[in-house]
């Protein structure tokens, strides 16, 4: 191998071959196959063609998001049957009256307010209640004739 001048150039000599074409691909090469995407040594071969291979990967992961979804309602729905189910079984009574309301005989002198705050045992609005025993039996004014039945309505606390 002789080197010429100043240039660098390699220029023949018996036997001597140049990096390039030594029988071994240079680094650029191997780079310049991956970048236009030639598979690697012993890399699977795909079976299926880019596009048709892209539909079903999209097609597998909107399949998986929906049963997910899926999934997700049906969690939800169950918590809100627990919730519902255990509000219905706090609040379950016997007393089939006290639910549909009770009765209340007028006697001389009582007002609507004293009957709110006698019988809901001052837990609740006194102008709530009266205002519910008034709509409840058909009240038009705060008048109450002794011996009237009055139906006291269920009111939750």
């Amino acid at each position: 191998m002789r080197v010429t001048g100043g240039e660098g150039r390699v220029t023949g000599g018996e036997g001597v071959r140049s990096r390039a074409h030594n029988g071994l691909p240079s680094v650029l090469e191997g780079r310049r196959r991956a970048a236009v995407g030639a598979p690697r040594p012993g890399a699977p071969r795909a079976t299926w063609s880019g596009a048709r291979a892209d539909a079903r990967v999209r097609r597998h992961r909107r399949a998986r998001r929906l049963a997910g979804l899926a999934r997700f309602a049906l969690f939800l729905f169950l918590i809100f049957a627990a919730v519902w189910a255990g509000v219905r079984v706090a609040n379950a009574t016997d007393e089939s009256a006290m639910l549909s309301g009770r009765t209340y005989e007028v006697r001389a002198g009582d007002t609507l307010w004293q009957i709110a705050t006698e019988q809901y045992d001052g837990t609740l609005d006194p102008r709530a209640v009266v205002y519910e025993i008034r709509e409840e039996n058909n009240l038009d004014g705060a008048l109450l004739q002794p011996g009237a039945t009055l139906t006291l309505p269920y009111i939750e606390p």
